[in-house]
């Protein structure tokens, strides 16, 4: 804990800092996101496109009397060794038993190689996706951790 006025300024000045590092972070990422998820969905219209509107689309979809199934990925939250909350992408194995079914395979046996291109993008946002939601958190501490800095900055 600091004892003076300049330690308590110099804490708060290297917060800053690695606040805007962490801001820096979550733009590049975001856009990161976005560039990696348009290139899926230019992906899918190809696939669309090369395949034909009826082999590619909502048709495919399950309707309101098909069998329940659990997602392939999901989100855990951990905490660290500090006690913040750190998000984890769980990748679950295709399983028909646990209700882990691939979704690709409703689009038929031979998979275009363009939808398997999107899937991995869409895959690959997802895990962006998850780091910009940790680094989201990282900031929302160091914001935190500030204004106590600041109230402490305050009493001095």
């Amino acid at each position: 804990m600091p004892k003076s006025r300049d330690e308590v300024c110099q804490l708060m000045d290297k917060l800053l800092l690695h606040s805007l590092e962490l801001m820096e972070q979550e733009v590049r990422l975001k856009t990161t996101i976005e560039a990696v998820t348009n290139d899926g969905q230019l992906d899918l219209a190809h696939t669309r496109f090369t395949k034909g509107a009826h082999s590619v689309s909502a048709v495919q979809l399950p309707t309101e009397d098909y069998r329940d199934f659990s997602a392939l990925n999901s989100l855990t939250e951990d905490r660290d060794e500090l006690g913040q909350v750190q998000l984890s992408l769980d990748n679950h194995p295709v399983d028909k038993e646990t209700g882990h079914i691939d979704p690709i395979r409703w689009f038929g046996i031979l998979i275009p190689a363009t939808l398997q291109s999107a899937r991995t993008k869409f895959g690959r946002a997802l895990e962006y996706v998850v780091e910009c939601g940790n680094v989201q958190i990282q900031l929302r501490n160091v914001l935190l951790n500030y204004g106590a800095l600041k109230r402490l900055k305050a009493e001095l």
